[in-house]
Order: C-alpha cells, then structure tokens, then sequence
C-alpha cells in the first residue's frame, strides 16, 4: 500500500495494518533507532492533529480566509468610535509583525448570499483592511439571539467594554426586541445591574452620550451622578451650551464627560448669571459673578497658580484698551 493511503488511515483514525508501512519504514523498525523513534513521535503527533482537526471540522469551526470584502459588521453595535486610533495602529502592527494569531467569528449572512457577518472581531477586519490581506474566520450558524450573546461574551473577556458602551449594547439589544435573559447572557450581568445599564441610557440624551464617547476611565458611579443631574429642569440646555465651548470636540473623551458633568453640576448650584472659565480639562479656574457691591472675580490658585498675578499685571492694560474701545 503506498504512502497516501497509509496517511488517509492516520488522518481516519485507522491504524494501518500489517504489510501496510512503506518499504523505508519496515525496514527501519528492524532496526531500534533514535531516527525511527523520532519519525514514530511524528506521526504520533500528526495523528492527534488529525484528530484535533476532525473534532473542530465536527464542532463546524473550521479556521477559513475570507476575503474581508465580503464581511459585514454585525447589526448591533458594541463599540464607540473614537480616542481608538491609537489601539487600532497597534493591532495592525502586530499582524503585520506576527500575522493574525486570533480567528473572527461570522456567520453565513442571512440576507445576502455569499457575504457573512460579523460576531467578534470588528477590530481584527478593519487591521486586515488596511494591510490588505485576507481574514483569518470561523464561520458558524448562528441565530441572532446566539450572535449577539457570542459578541457580548467576547468583547467582555478579550477587552472591556466601558460601562458606556456596555450600556449602550444594552440598549441596542432591548431595541431589536430581545429578551432580558438575552440581554444578561451577552453582557454577563444580573437583573439589576441591566436596570442601570438601561436606565442612564433612558435619562442622558443620546446627542450627549455620544459627544461624550466610551469614557474609558469614567466608571459608573460617575455615569449614575451624570444620570441624576439630568434630572434637572435646565440640564439638556447647560450640556448643549457645554458641547458647544470652545475646545470641547479636541478634549478626550473621558475630558468631554468632565466638561459636561460640571456644567450641570455647577449650573444647578451658581445663579443664572454666573460665568465659569475652564481650562481644557473642564475644571473651573476662573470664575465670574455678580455681588452686592459690584462683580467678583475668583481665580483658582490650586490649577493656575501664576494666572492671579498675570491677570492683576495686566489690568492696566487691558483697562486703558477698553477706555479707546470706548
């Protein structure tokens, strides 16, 4: 029996019977040696990766190439675009040093034949976009209900979604008309933390969240402050004025939330007329208001120490600008 059909049995899982090893080989294991030993751990070794091949092909979850031109991302969002650059640079790098270590999971795409969709790995495609190579995929059919559980699931043990993004993937999934233990399974949380996902995406305007961005170092607890100052009669009014300052749109994004949540912090406990001016990190420095005896000005010495000093050396000049403008 020749070669190939001695492998074909290896790959089967059959042992090859008596008289079935190429002639080199029967030769050789009349004669104990270290290269026949090796050449025995070889096709040891072949063997279980035939089995480990089988059992993946069983389990449909074949590693494939897939030109990325034909994969689309998944119909619910899980990400917020944004202060991500960076991240992606190092991903594509890596690839092109290393290659794609890691498969993307699709599904066969259930309206257009010959395409999939995306479960995990939105970052994976865009990296292999850009260096223009093919993607590395298991496809696997799979209801939505199952897509989107596989999604939550490993976008919340490969990188942590901030508490934003969490709920906000809460949010798109309660909109397509999924059930709560759909919505628990895919982000791996209890009853009540789904709530709180739920109920800040309910009470801050979606304009605001989305201006904010993922926030990557602002926790909960700030998003549930956020949430309850928005309980305020001129809450969306001061988060307009705040999203419209100067600078707002070059601050990161965990900047922007400061930004917002201090103009509705200090909006609901300074009168109408006060004037705050910020630095670009929206902490207040100076501030402006009127008193029983004319305006008052305070600096913030903690976060511009020499500003008081500059600003009283240059009164005079910023007083006699005002007398010719006059």
């Amino acid at each position: 029996m020749s070669r190939k059909d001695t492998l074909r049995r290896l790959l089967g899982g059959e042992p090859p019977e008596a008289g079935e090893l190429p002639p080199e080989a029967a030769a050789a294991s009349r004669v104990p040696s270290g290269a026949v030993r090796a050449m025995g751990v070889s096709l040891g070794q072949l063997r279980e990766e035939a089995d480990a091949l089988r059992a993946r092909i069983e389990g449909g979850e074949t590693v494939v190439t897939l030109d990325p031109g034909v994969v689309d991302a998944s119909f619910v969002a899980d990400r917020m675009a944004g202060d991500s650059e960076a991240e992606l640079s190092e991903l594509v790098q890596s690839i092109a040093s290393s290659g794609q270590q890691v498969p993307v999971l699709v599904r066969p795409h259930p309206e257009k034949p010959g395409s999939y969709q995306m479960a995990y790995g939105h970052r994976r495609l865009l990296a292999v976009k850009r260096l223009g190579i093919r993607l590395q995929a298991i496809i696997r059919p799979l209801s939505d209900a199952e897509l989107v559980v596989a999604q939550g699931k490993e976008n919340i043990e490969r990188r942590n979604l901030t508490f934003i993004e969490r709920a906000l993937f809460a949010s798109h999934l309660e909109g397509r008309g999924f059930d709560r233990p759909t919505l628990h399974a895919a982000l791996a949380v209890q009853s009540a933390e789904m709530t709180r996902y739920l109920q800040v995406v309910r009470s801050i305007p979606r304009p605001v969240i989305l201006a904010i961005g993922a926030a990557p170092r602002t926790g909960r607890p700030r998003w549930l402050e956020l949430q309850r100052l928005f309980a305020g009669v001129d809450a969306a009014d001061l988060a307009e004025r705040a999203m419209a300052s100067p600078g707002f749109r070059a601050l990161n994004s965990d900047a922007r939330f400061q930004r917002i949540f201090a103009a509705l912090r200090d909006g609901r406990q300074a009168p109408e007329a006060d004037l705050w001016w910020r630095n670009p990190q929206g902490d207040p420095v100076v501030k402006v208001e009127p008193g029983p005896q004319g305006m008052r000005l305070t600096v913030n010495d903690r976060l511009a120490p020499e500003f008081s000093r500059f600003l009283v050396e240059q009164l005079d000049a910023l007083y006699a600008a005002w007398r010719a403008g006059q």
